[in-house]
């Protein structure tokens, strides 16, 4: 059993967002020669939308201003979607971070000390069947401080970020720990650690926000350091994913704003 996105259904909480809108073509690069030159993908979410579309409730969709792009969950055992309040949508940015504009919300109360929400979203345009090195930046807004101590781990430290790309939709499973247990259909590692699929790029610690008082909103801007490879298949078409794996015990929101991928070919 898989969860699949559908719309204002029993599921909704566990398939969240999605859009029909298709994939999404590579933003034009200068011409090169020989290898192929890299591809760029460049994602902006901070468009504003309809009033209506960014008030809808989790799982009932698709947005404007998603992009295609759609949310999910994992990590955690069927029946506790309510109790873990997970939410998703492309929303207006939360106050106090110097301007209007959208994002793409996700948040969860992890009262499975491991759950993992994402957003991911289809490009193609590649090369088909060849080897590329990936190179991802991702920018969002969280209100989480850093050098804090949180229940059963720090609200900003303990909570990863994760990016990739697959060649399969990512989305989440049952069963694929020999239990009723919600689990990703690819290798993203566990918590600090990354997988084969996706990779670890750094947490939501920001510099903005006390370990008592009120939060304050920043937005933070991640860059991959590491390598990552993937070879495309005929299609020439790859999923991309933002995610975060979480160790801190209690409520994480955030709102990413723009996303970017690199395909260098090798």
């Amino acid at each position: 059993m898989s969860i699949r996105l559908v719309s204002a259904c029993a599921l909704a909480f566990l398939a969240m967002v999605g859009c029909d809108s298709g994939p999404t073509s590579p933003a034009d690069d200068p011409p090169g020669g020989d290898p192929p030159p890299a591809k760029t993908f460049q994602f902006d979410f901070t468009s504003a939308v309809s009033a209506s579309s960014s008030s809808e409730p989790a799982g009932v969709g698709p947005w404007e201003g998603a992009q295609g792009w759609i949310a999910g969950f994992s990590d955690f055992a069927p029946g506790w979607e309510e109790t873990m309040e997970l939410d998703a949508g492309h929303r207006p940015l939360p106050e106090g971070l110097g301007g209007e504009g959208h994002g793409l919300f996700i948040g969860a109360t992890n009262r499975s000390d491991d759950v993992f929400m994402y957003w991911t979203g289809q490009v193609d345009g590649l090369e088909p069947e060849t080897r590329y090195r990936v190179r991802f930046e991702v920018e969002f807004a969280t209100d989480s401080p850093a050098g804090c101590v949180g229940v059963g781990g720090p609200p900003g430290e303990a909570v990863w970020v994760k990016v990739g790309a697959v060649l399969e939709q990512p989305e989440a499973v049952v069963g694929d720990m020999g239990g009723d247990y919600w689990t990703m259909n690819l290798d993203k590692g566990n918590q600090a650690a990354g997988g084969d699929d996706a990779l670890l790029i750094g947490d939501v610690a920001n510099e903005a926000s006390d370990c008592v008082g009120d939060r304050v909103w920043e937005l933070k801007t991640l860059v991959s350091e590491e390598d990552f490879e993937i070879t495309t298949d005929a299609t020439g078409a790859v999923w991309l994913l933002v995610g975060t794996d979480s160790g801190f015990e209690a409520r994480t929101e955030l709102w990413y704003t723009r996303y970017e991928a690199v395909f260098e070919p090798l």
